[in-house]
């Protein structure tokens, strides 16, 4: 193989010399399989009919001729991209340069092409990417804004500038602890310190903003670290949403709740000073009057749990443990086991009411009575029954009562008609069993 052949062949691009004529005079492996012709059936074949794409054969003539007349053209020794014909008629863009050369004792043409398909694809790839990033990025309905490592602003979307009363221009010479409210400022500070050294991947908070006009804001905030080559950070991208109307409504909701606690305690307080005004000492006994204040204090206890939970679901353990704790001598002496489950506000107060039967009536003459009984409860959820049994053991013997007293019946009737299910006492000789049962979808919050 002659010195030429053996460049062409080693050339990683397509090269295609072609005479003065337009015909192609050698053709390396690359332009075989580039194009799809073999050497042997490219050879003295006219190059604007083997690969030039009809819409512009007639300017690769032109161009030739021009040439040939005045030793000038558009495309010589310079870089272009255009595109070219394969083997079986696709048409795809190409990189090409053309230079004039010597070759068997005659003048000719070598190009240089380069099929780009890829390149041109990821190209068109990322600008649609970058497109949909950047619609994106504009008309998200929270602000985004990108920070340095000294947390100045490098780059908002819009509704960063809506939400700060700040313009990109004014966000671009402060920093996100610029504007956010002083408390605040060291928390935020100590977690994005802890992010840009990689100690935090990410985080998220609610804190303040001081707006532009001076009014005060607040925020959620999403925080994360882009990080470049060996993991060292770049740039921060802070996510911010306005939940102003929210922390306000949650306020107000706050200061209602507070103020249904503060009225039901209140209506409790004028119950309880009526009994004692209208039952007197000398007419209801003692021990009568301190049930009636047991049960108000249950009762307000259940509302207390409300109250924490927002009038909400209440977890059943947390009702049971306010409902016993009256009835707690140090000694572990009330287990309590089951699953998370949790109840309605009417489920929480009946609960709460039906348990401090169950235990008053264990302090005064069952398990809690002693110093040895114990009292267990334990609750199940089976597809979507209910089942919380109350085993008293260590006590003294049990003997079914002569006549329903007011605990039985709030325990059978009123408790069991507000959990939409049944109560049943077994006043078994070694402790009293106490089961409810009811559907799940009856006392779930």
């Amino acid at each position: 193989m002659d010195p030429m052949q053996l460049l062409l062949q080693k050339v990683l691009d397509s090269v295609v010399v072609m005479r003065i004529d337009g015909t192609i005079a050698d053709w390396n492996g690359c332009a075989e399989h580039t194009f799809g012709w073999t050497r042997a059936e490219a050879l003295d074949k006219s190059m604007g009919d083997l690969i030039v794409p009809p819409q512009h054969r007639a300017a690769h003539l032109a161009g030739i001729k021009r040439y040939l007349e005045t030793g000038t053209g558009p495309v010589m020794d310079q870089r272009i991209e255009i595109t070219a014909l394969h083997r079986s008629g696709r048409e795809f863009p190409i990189e090409l340069s053309i230079t004039e050369a010597q070759f068997g004792g005659e003048t000719v043409f070598i190009g240089f092409l380069r099929d780009i398909s890829d390149r041109r694809a990821a190209e068109i790839a990322l600008r649609d990417s970058e497109a949909r990033l950047a619609a994106t990025y504009n008309h998200a309905l929270v602000g985004i804004g990108e920070v340095d490592r000294s947390g100045r602003f490098s780059n908002a979307n819009e509704q960063l500038s809506v939400i700060t009363g700040y313009s990109l221009d004014e966000l671009r010479t402060r920093t996100f602890l610029d504007i956010t409210h002083p408390d605040d400022v060291e928390e935020d500070r100590r977690l994005f310190e802890q992010q840009w050294s990689g100690e935090l991947d990410k985080y998220q908070r609610e804190k303040r903003y001081v707006r532009k006009d001076g009014s005060i804001i607040w925020i959620e905030l999403a925080a994360s670290i882009v990080r470049g080559v060996g993991g060292a950070s770049t740039y921060g991208v802070r996510i911010v949403r306005d939940i102003t109307d929210r922390r306000r409504a949650e306020e107000h909701q706050r200061l209602l709740f507070a103020e249904l606690n503060h009225r039901v305690k209140n209506s409790l307080a004028v119950v309880q000073g009526l009994a004692h005004q209208t039952f007197r000492p000398d007419q209801v006994p003692p021990e009568l009057m301190r049930t009636f204040e047991g049960r108000l204090t249950a009762l307000s206890a259940a509302h207390d749990l409300l109250m924490k939970q927002s009038w909400e679901s209440t977890p059943i353990a947390s009702v049971i443990e306010a409902a016993l704790r009256p009835f707690e001598t140090g000694e572990k002496r009330v287990g309590a086991s089951g699953e998370e489950v949790l109840l309605s506000p009417s489920a929480t107060v009946s609960l709460a009411l039906g348990l401090h039967e169950l235990a008053t009536n264990a302090a005064k003459y069952g398990a809690l009575s002693n110093g040895t009984g114990a009292v267990e409860v334990e609750w199940r959820v089976d597809g979507g029954d209910f089942e919380l049994v109350w085993t008293e053991r260590g006590g003294p013997p049990v003997e079914p009562p002569a006549r329903k007293g007011f605990g039985t019946r709030l325990l059978q009737r009123a408790v069991a008609q507000d959990l939409g299910g049944a109560v049943e006492l077994d006043f078994d000789p070694g402790g009293l069993v106490c089961t409810m049962r009811t559907r799940l979808e009856c006392i779930r919050g």
